[in-house]
């Protein structure tokens, strides 16, 4: 898993990638980079899995496990862009009622922005 992240209006946007191969050397865990921007006090996050091909339960995993850190502080993660094949997987194991999900970036930070003005 690669990924790469801006930030817009105090939401940290990931920019993940994920095909299927084998990895000789463990990557930066997701999960560990967003403890650290959840320490720093960032609370709004949106994964913007455009550039996922591919999903184990190793992937599955860290967004889960991403997710519950975020909650556990009172933040918000919202997953974008979503390949059929992957918003299969998110339907089929129910996970697509637990996740806010929107169809791009652009939709899922102007939804942050219209709740912190309301």
């Amino acid at each position: 898993m690669d990924f790469k992240t801006r930030e817009i209006n105090d939401i940290v946007i990931y920019d993940i990638e994920w095909e299927f191969k084998v990895v000789e050397e463990k990557p930066v865990a997701l999960q560990d980079d967003v403890k650290s921007q959840l320490s720093s006090g960032r609370r709004h996050f949106v994964f913007n899995l455009a550039g996922v091909k591919y999903m184990d339960s190793d992937g599955l995993g860290e967004i889960v496990a991403s997710f519950i850190s975020i909650g556990k502080l009172g933040g918000k993660l919202k997953l974008t862009n979503m390949l059929p094949r992957i918003s299969l997987m998110f339907e089929t194991t129910g996970l697509e009622k637990v996740f806010e999900i929107a169809d791009d970036v652009e939709a899922a930070v102007e939804n942050f922005s219209a709740k912190n003005h309301s």
